[in-house]
């Protein structure tokens, strides 16, 4: 059993409607110094909470008329800062909990986000909601947010 499959079974043994604040609630405990600010998000005791990270080119930052990537571009550019930040962190996308995705055009850009998504995630994927949004520039495609557990050292 995984690293985070012990630790979402130690925190839902309260049931499933209290499995999101008992997660809390531990992670609380095990953080003696409160929230610590991280690279990409915020650190909560074993809980990484992320900023939602976009993956538009750099080119596309300063010139609103430059493209910013497709759907799959800027998916993997998001994925791969967040396996970053969560290395960094001393954890994985392996101990990812919760994601949340934002898509410009969730009706046909998706199943192409899905693909690059797949492959960062080939097995025992996590929790995920995605969402479309008016982003209130063209360049982004897609925006990613995660929730991860941070194993102890």
């Amino acid at each position: 059993m995984s690293e985070r499959r012990k630790f979402l079974k130690s925190a839902v043994g309260v049931g499933a409607a209290g499995g999101a604040s008992a997660m809390a609630a531990m992670a609380a405990a095990a953080a003696p110094g409160g929230r610590t600010p991280s690279k990409g998000g915020v650190r909560l005791g074993n809980l990484f909470f992320s900023s939602g990270l976009t993956g538009v080119r750099p080119e596309a930052r300063k010139d609103p008329l430059a493209f910013g990537g497709d759907i799959k571009e800027q998916t993997h550019n998001i994925l791969k800062a967040h396996k970053e930040n969560l290395e960094a962190l001393g954890s994985s996308l392996e101990n990812v909990l919760k994601v949340t995705v934002l898509l410009a055009d969730v009706k046909t850009e998706k199943n192409a986000m899905n693909e690059v998504y797949a492959q960062y995630f080939p097995k025992s994927a996590p929790a995920r909601s995605a969402f479309g949004v008016d982003f209130p520039d063209t360049a982004t495609r897609v925006e990613i947010e995660l929730v991860a557990w941070i194993p102890e050292k």
